[in-house]
């Protein structure tokens, strides 16, 4: 966006107030500026410009002035110059005495002609050489001709007339450029006030517009050495540029006891953790498994010493070691930070004889007669398995046994 500059010349000054105004009347529907800003602006340009039009007056009739006292000066000076060379002529003629010369301010040896450049310069000599003529006369000399001194004395007045006016002319011309001069701040002052409110009016204008619009109100733009010029293409709306920022990571301080535990102590800790869990799930298992194993021992023996009598048509069912079955568990600890362990128990049921002193384990649904050897031993079968629960999670399924867990398992109970 360009810059505003302040006009820096008076003339300059009145167009920027009265461009403001006239078209601020223009667009009365808008208030661009105030009441009271246009009323201030308008008491004020009119002081201004008839302060700038006496001193423009004024300045016109000295410089007018100016031409015809210049020349009733060089008149004044060819005179009073041309009289004192024919004094100096008459002195080398030995007509009139050198003492004489003193009379009229001058050096009696010297016949040069003094410089008259400046009009007080011309009035001093012209004074000096009128008086000196009257004094030489009153004392009997010849009076000097070509030029006489009343014809010098004419134009010597003339000069002295024509000065008085053309210094008047400059206190006139002077003391008007005083009042312009003091009127400049305030109308400085105000046409940034004025600027300021018609800126702020097209505020939301896009910049070409706004500076068209502002530049109709007498605003005045300068463009920066290389800035580019506004153009109509600059109003257009501009695409939405998506800057994808990385996420700040902030660093998080810790304490000397956060710092000194890592990750691996912390994984250990955990595997301590599960490792002391299946020890103590192992603990609580031991007696129940020994109980078992003491129900089996009890069961061989009632069957080994007293066999149950079975109804006739029934097959004997014997009761051999190799098949009783042990509970085997199967504790499998799950390494997890996340994840809670999960123990899965598989029980694996054996076949009870339904003996008088020993009770059945658990209370078959349906009985299965299998036939052993030549004893007639009935015994029932559970045709379901129980399902054993442990936190939660259901075990698997018996699975068949091979020759090797058979002879592993009567290992076990000898």
């Amino acid at each position: 966006m360009p810059y505003r500059r302040l006009p820096n010349t008076d003339q300059a000054r009145v167009r920027a107030l009265r461009t403001a105004l006239e078209e601020s009347d223009r667009q009365h529907l808008q208030l661009v500026i105030s009441y009271k800003t246009q009323h201030e602006a308008k008491v004020l340009l009119q002081k201004f410009e008839q302060a700038m039009g006496l001193y423009k007056q004024t300045y016109d009739n000295q410089v007018n002035s100016n031409k015809d006292f210049q020349q009733i000066f060089r008149n004044a000076r060819l005179y009073i110059s041309h009289f004192i060379q024919v004094l100096n002529l008459a002195v080398q003629r030995s007509e009139i005495k050198k003492e004489y010369k003193k009379l009229y301010h001058l050096e009696p040896e010297d016949f040069s002609v003094p410089d008259m450049v400046s009009s007080e310069s011309l009035i001093e000599w012209g004074q000096n050489i009128i008086e000196g003529e009257a004094q030489r006369m009153k004392a009997g000399g010849v009076p000097l001709y070509n030029p006489a001194i009343a014809k010098v004395k004419v134009h010597y007045d003339i000069f002295k007339e024509y000065r008085d006016n053309q210094l008047f002319l400059q206190q006139n011309t002077a003391r008007y450029a005083d009042k312009v001069n003091a009127l400049r701040q305030p109308v400085d002052d105000l046409i940034v006030d004025v600027w300021n409110q018609i800126e702020g009016f097209f505020n939301e204008l896009p910049p070409f517009s706004r500076m068209e619009s502002c530049k109709a109100f007498g605003v005045i733009y300068y463009y920066r050495r290389g800035e580019a010029e506004l153009t109509p293409a600059d109003d257009l709306p501009k695409p939405i540029e998506i800057i994808e920022e990385a996420p700040v990571v902030e660093a998080i301080s810790e304490s000397p006891v956060e710092a000194a535990i890592t990750e691996e102590p912390i994984i250990e800790m955990e595997i301590i953790a599960e490792t002391e869990e299946q020890t103590v799930l192992a603990e609580e298992l031991t007696p129940a498994i020994e109980a078992a194993v003491e129900e089996e021992s009890v069961i061989e023996s009632t069957v080994e010493a007293e066999p149950v009598q079975m109804a006739e048509e029934e097959a004997p069912v014997v009761m051999e070691t190799e098949n009783i079955l042990s509970v085997e568990t199967e504790i499998q600890p799950v390494v997890s930070v996340d994840k809670s362990v999960e123990i899965i128990l598989e029980t694996i049921e054996e076949p009870q004889a339904v003996t008088e002193a020993a009770p059945l384990l658990f209370e078959p649904e349906t009985p299965e007669v299998t036939l052993f050897d030549e004893k007639e031993i009935v015994a029932e079968v559970a045709d379901a398995e129980p399902e054993l629960k442990l936190n939660g999670a259901i075990p698997k399924k018996r699975k068949k046994r091979n020759a090797k867990q058979d002879e592993l398992l009567s290992l076990f109970f000898q």
